[in-house]
């Protein structure tokens, strides 16, 4: 079973965008990015703000925001 974070990064890689191309285009320190495509939430500062950094991101790299939440 493929993980979120998993899917962010290959979806990253697939439009060929580094991390510092993310971090420029949304803003998300890179640390945070990082520990998405890591599925490591235990850096964030909440869970609310893990969930808006997941949906910025993924919202950016054009995937279903919604079906990625719902897993």
């Amino acid at each position: 079973m493929t993980t979120i974070g998993q899917k962010l990064r290959e979806a990253r890689e697939e439009q060929r965008l580094s991390i510092d191309k993310v971090f420029e285009a949304t803003r998300i320190r890179m640390q945070y990015l990082q520990a998405l495509e890591e599925d490591d939430l235990s850096i964030m500062p909440s869970a609310v703000q893990a969930r808006g950094y997941l949906r910025n991101y993924a919202e950016f790299l054009g995937l279903d925001v919604d079906k990625l939440l719902d897993e």
